[in-house]
């Protein structure tokens, strides 16, 4: 088993500021099934908190409240990690934006580096966002904005 980090390293927190795409994993308290989700607005704002923004409707919402665990999944330095944490709800529905989000805060507990033995993430994990290329930059700014203010 790899060594397990407390903290983002600088790399790690420039990989997440709303880039990369994030795996968010919950267990749902009362039938223990496993939830997933891609998420693409998950900010480090600092080595030991994380912010994603999600849909202020979302069913992960109300998981998240019966259960704060976390483990978020995604890819830096060539590596893929494991992120395991605490989530709260930091903003249950923001104002004044263009979409009706939910801002979720994690704070980190713990980073595995999960890759196989002997792989290496060679090139970056490239999307992109197929709606309004105007309307893309405008939600981008106001999740990034409305996350940092937080």
């Amino acid at each position: 088993m790899s060594k397990v980090l407390t903290e983002l390293t600088p790399e790690m927190v420039d990989a997440l500021q709303g880039n990369n795409i994030v795996l968010l994993n919950v267990v749902e308290k009362e039938s223990g099934a496993i939830y997933s989700t891609a998420l693409s607005w998950v900010y480090a704002v600092n080595a030991t908190t994380i912010r994603f923004a999600i849909d202020a409707k979302s069913d992960f919402i109300k998981i998240i409240e019966q259960d704060p665990a976390v483990l978020l999944n995604f890819t830096a330095q060539e590596s893929v990690f494991s992120l395991t944490g605490k989530a709260s709800v930091k903003v249950a529905k923001t104002e004044g934006l263009t979409l009706k989000l939910a801002l979720i805060e994690v704070q980190v507990e713990g980073i595995r580096d999960i890759i196989f033995y002997g792989g290496k993430i060679t090139t970056k994990l490239e999307f992109v966002k197929t709606y309004n290329a105007d309307l893309v930059k405008k939600l981008d700014t106001e999740v990034k904005e409305a996350i940092y203010n937080a």
